[in-house]
């Protein structure tokens, strides 16, 4: 018993650390933040909250500096948000208001279709667009559309930086105007969120990529389990 219970816990282990959304706690150094694989983000009232380690190559680290353990991370993010693929597959895993909801944000509410429509996209990509199509099938009741995201530009202090947007409106009105943004963002080779952004509504949709064969296996979630499982016996 006792060597299964080694194996479960750092099983357990691997799949804290291959977390979601970010835990937005808070802190006043990296180290508060090293355990969840983050790095610690200074805020306006000069305090810190644990974010994506892609976030270190565009926001206001706490002691500007970034930590060892985000070092390859920027490749993601803004500065490189390519690496799906027409054979990505998306799995919905959580949804979750900007920092738990602080200061007001809140994520608005879906309809069931859309809930049944979001739990898992296909990926097709082009140079400049991302489709997202989703694999529940349709029924009287509830058509699921398309996504496309293009690919936009802007400036900025660091350089060219690019964003994949859409005007989809996911059945939310106040996400219509010109000021709101739904943005398709990745923060690292596994997982990728959708963004939702206009007056108080600031969601993401957080979800796991992985890949489907010519055969239509989805292999990276199974490759990454088969893994974890053959690392924890050999260290047991």
């Amino acid at each position: 018993m006792k060597h299964f219970g080694s194996t479960f816990c750092f099983l357990g282990f691997l799949f804290i650390q291959a977390k979601a959304i970010p835990s937005w706690k808070t802190c006043s150094a990296h180290s508060d933040c090293q355990a969840t694989g983050e790095y610690c983000e200074e805020q306006a009232d000069y305090s810190g909250i644990c974010e994506y380690c892609s976030g270190a190559y565009g926001g206001k680290s706490i002691d500007d500096s970034i930590p060892a353990w985000c070092s390859n991370y920027a490749q993601f993010g803004h500065a490189g948000n390519n690496s799906l693929t027409s054979t990505s597959v998306l799995t919905f895993t959580r949804q979750s208001a900007y920092q738990n909801g602080a200061f007001g944000a809140e994520c608005p509410t879906f309809d069931s279709c859309l809930k049944n429509c979001r739990k898992e996209y296909l990926v097709e990509k082009t140079a400049t667009q991302i489709t997202l199509t989703s694999t529940f099938t349709d029924t009287t009741d509830c058509v699921c559309d398309k996504i496309v995201f293009s690919k936009e530009s802007y400036s900025s202090p660091v350089g060219t930086q690019y964003e994949w947007n859409t005007n989809h409106d996911f059945g939310i009105s106040v996400l219509g105007s010109s000021t709101s943004s739904k943005e398709l963002y990745q923060y690292s080779s596994n997982d990728v969120d959708i963004e939702f952004m206009g007056g108080y509504i600031r969601c993401l949709w957080h979800y796991s990529i992985s890949s489907v064969s010519s055969s239509g296996f989805m292999l990276n979630g199974l490759l990454g389990v088969t893994s974890a499982i053959v690392i924890a016996l050999v260290l047991t």
